[in-house]
């Protein structure tokens, strides 16, 4: 389970939907954003470097693509920016992932995630100390995070704070199937894009 942490507010994201920027139920938990997104955006629109595959496939990609939904609840807003084979997720107009794609022929994508974004630590949920149930915080400094950063931060915070180490390597696991690759399908079509992934398609309206 990976956190996003917004004071005291939590967004929770399950594995299951690890690539944040196809995300299409994300389940949202407590969340209060609108007066902290003030304080943490940082250029959500123009935050992503563009690649080396400026004349390639991947070029038709670029721009900024929007997906929302409401589930009766909460209000989902996914964002996807795509530059030259680079990528990055805003999910509620908050950045979270980023990474690159390629486009091995002409509807197959491979998806990779290469930073995650931690903005307000790291908890480890439901570890049994022999009479309770316990979440651990753990106070990752905010900031981007490659795999190797992360689970080397996740892992020494978690020792520090005497997580178990069956709990440990179960958070590594997690991380490290935040950061696999995925392969999919894509449609594109005028101002519409259709990502299938995991067997689930999302379509995207192009907003730039």
């Amino acid at each position: 389970m990976v956190e996003r942490r917004f004071g005291d507010e939590i967004l929770r994201v399950p594995p299951e939907a690890a690539k944040g920027a196809f995300m299409k139920k994300v389940k949202l938990f407590s969340i209060l954003f609108v007066c902290f997104f003030a304080l943490v955006l940082v250029s959500c629109e123009d935050s992503v470097t563009g690649g080396t595959n400026a004349s390639g496939p991947e070029a038709a990609l670029n721009g900024t693509w929007i997906y929302t939904e409401f589930d009766g609840w909460e209000s989902l807003e996914s964002v996807i920016i795509f530059n030259n084979g680079n990528w990055e997720n805003h999910i509620n107009r908050t950045p979270l992932y980023r990474g690159t794609i390629t486009i091995p022929t002409s509807n197959h994508i491979i998806v990779n995630v290469t930073q995650i974004q931690v903005l307000g630590g790291w908890t480890v949920w439901d570890i049994w100390d022999g009479n309770h149930w316990l979440n651990i915080h753990l106070p990752l400094p905010p900031r981007w995070y490659s795999r190797s950063e992360l689970i080397t931060a996740v892992s020494n915070g978690a020792r520090a704070a005497g997580v178990p180490e069956s709990r440990i390597s179960d958070e590594i696991r997690g991380i490290e199937e935040e950061f696999a690759p995925v392969a999919g399908t894509f449609i594109l079509s005028a101002n519409h894009l259709s990502l299938t992934l995991w067997g689930e398609t999302t379509t995207y309206t192009r907003r730039n």
